[in-house]
């Protein structure tokens, strides 16, 4: 192996050869022929089974918890949507110390999204306990409910005044007690509700999900829910992974995420643009098929390979052991190989190259030839473009803090050997991707106003694409000639929706007739799931975008299909779609034909 690849901190691969079969955690690794052989027989029987199996229909909401929803209105862009979850987020993993560390540095309620303003009402009847005290934080304003019947206490947080409660007072279920707010006083900065489930002495904090009558399932399918939103232990990589399994936080307790090896962790490169790809027109009589293709409890967040249709990687492995990194290759008998000791590495956009942080430089390294060499970058990581002749990367003199003032943002490029680097851009906070070869994506926010440039590398020209108010879920076309986002809030609520935009100088923005979460086919079409936050049963549809041809795949009278942690991803040709069953939290494909 090429000695530089050994000084930039690139360690040799295991061989694909590497097999292994699977115990009740699918961990247990071959070591000689006779058992490679024994257990690839062993291995087409499992899969012949998961093959054959079907998933159980999920229940629209679980019988015996005993609280309501804080709202009385139904969950929509126009109205609330789910935010940060309860337990071990990654914005609680990345801020634990600074806001979390009474709470063992986890997010100790859930943050729900509205505007400014909108009623609140009493999860269950109980008595008034603060009101006002911000000993518990929560500011500007918050309240505690005693629900005596049920052991536990509510806290609302943030709210806009204060109620118009006093201590002692008795509301009832579905009582208004008071208005939600944002944490910054603005109303135009992160206004959302923050509620807690306490034991009564306070001393103990639940998991929300396990008290509230919701379709938790479904209100996870858009929001962060579109990308890793549980921070992952690399040695114990299935813990505390979803909504349901997040633990009791004990205040005044150790933290629980101390974790030695995380992902995500550290410096992260601008995000990769999807590759050009043209899938062919879906036929009239489209059949959708779903096996279950990980063994039981695998895997979370896994991804496709860029171009190959076939391949799926995900992370997995044994609590109180390094995860590692498996190849799946998809057929109708399915093998998984080991690939390397996790976390994986950062990618050029076509897989071809692996990109580390390697002091302040990102260290190159040619997958196929054994090439590395180093750029400076100053200490971030950073993005080749999709033709891998070009590199991206930001640099910020301090953290990106919710509610203060966004750290000064410098946009730099370079050759992708590090020649001719130049800052295009420096600003307050914002960020910026390849959207194809020759441009830049560049986004800017103030006061929830994001303003899209995109800016040439040829010539060094830019154009604003447009401008928006809260506007969410930015996500870039194969081939980067459409961007999708949804918005949220208008003061007109008819404007709420999801919006696609051709990236030209001059391009409009068109609503389109659904809304829920998406992921893209091709360069033209989406599937997407529609949003029904009354019901855990979930459809999948698809959409063309130039045709406006709106068809529906899969309902619940049809096949029995949910989606946890908004977790799925449809592979480079757009015939499969891998997601996590919520009934199982394994891996099931769905594949198109």
């Amino acid at each position: 192996m090429d000695t530089a690849c050994v000084s930039f901190g690139f360690a040799e691969k295991p061989s694909r050869s590497a097999r292994f079969r699977l115990d009740f955690c699918g961990q247990l690794f071959m070591e000689t022929v006779v058992m490679k052989r024994l257990v690839s027989i062993a291995f087409c029987v499992i899969v012949m089974f998961l093959i054959s199996a079907r998933p159980a229909p999920a229940q629209s909401f679980q019988e015996g918890k005993p609280l309501d929803w804080p709202v009385a209105m139904p969950a929509g862009p126009s109205t609330w949507l789910l935010g940060q979850p309860y337990g071990n987020t990654t914005g609680a993993f990345a801020r634990g110390s600074m806001w979390y560390s009474a709470g063992q540095r986890l997010h100790f309620g859930i943050d729900i999204s509205m505007p400014c303003g909108t009623p609140l009402v009493a999860v269950a009847e109980g008595e008034v306990r603060g009101v006002d005290d911000l000993g518990f934080g929560s500011g500007p304003h918050n309240l505690i409910l005693r629900h005596e019947a049920y052991g536990i206490t509510t806290l609302y947080g943030h709210l806009l005044e204060r109620p118009p409660l006093v201590n002692g007072q008795w509301v009832e279920r579905g009582q208004v007690v008071g208005l939600s707010g944002d944490p910054d006083g603005t109303c135009d900065s992160r206004p959302h509700l923050h509620l807690e489930v306490r034991s009564l002495d306070y001393f103990t904090a639940y998991n929300p999900v396990e008290y509230i009558n919701a379709a938790w399932h479904s209100l996870s399918t858009v929001g962060s829910y579109s990308e890793q939103v549980f921070q992952r232990d690399l040695d114990n990589p299935r813990r505390w992974l979803t909504l349901l399994d997040q633990p009791t936080v004990a205040f005044g307790g150790g933290a629980l995420n101390n974790y030695a090896a995380a992902w995500p962790s550290g410096s992260q490169p601008p995000a990769n643009p999807p590759l050009p790809r043209e899938a062919s027109p879906l036929p009239e009589n489209a059949t959708v098929r779903q096996r279950r293709l990980g063994y039981e409890g695998c895997c979370f967040w896994p991804w496709w390979h860029a171009t190959d249709p076939n391949l799926l990687y995900t992370i997995d492995g044994p609590a109180g052991q390094r995860a590692n990194v498996y190849a799946w290759q998809i057929g109708p008998e399915t093998t998984f190989d080991i690939v390397q000791q996790a976390p994986p590495p950062f990618t050029s956009p076509d897989g071809s190259y692996e990109l580390r942080l390697a002091g302040d430089m990102t260290a190159i390294y040619n997958t196929a030839t054994g090439e590395a060499w180093a750029v400076p970058t100053n200490g971030e990581i950073a993005a080749l473009s999709p033709d891998n002749s070009r590199l991206l990367w930001l640099t910020r003199d301090g953290l990106s803090i919710p509610g203060s003032e966004p750290p000064l943002t410098q946009i730099w490029i370079s050759g992708a050997r590090g020649e001719n680097p130049q800052m295009i851009a420096e600003q307050r906070g914002g960020s910026a991707r390849w959207l194809d070869s020759e441009r830049v994506l560049i986004t800017t926010s103030e006061r929830q106003v994001s303003t899209l440039q995109i800016y040439h590398v040829a010539d060094g020209s830019t154009y604003e694409l447009g401008r928006w108010t809260r506007l969410r879920g930015l996500d870039v076309a194969p081939g980067g000639g459409r961007l999708i986002f949804y918005l949220t809030f208008q003061d007109d609520p008819q404007l709420d929706g999801v919006y696609v935009i051709d990236t030209q100088p001059g391009a409009v923005a068109r609503q389109l007739p659904w809304f829920g979460a998406w992921k893209w086919r091709d360069a033209s079409s989406v599937y997407y799931i529609p949003f029904q936050p009354d019901d855990n049963l979930h459809s999948l549809a698809y959409y063309d975008l130039e045709t406006g041809e709106n068809r529906m795949l899969v309902t619940p009278d049809h096949m029995a299909f949910t989606v946890a942690n908004g977790d799925w991803s449809v592979s480079a040709d757009g015939q499969r779609i891998v997601y996590l069953n919520a009934n199982d939290l394994t891996m099931w494909l769905l594949e198109i034909q």
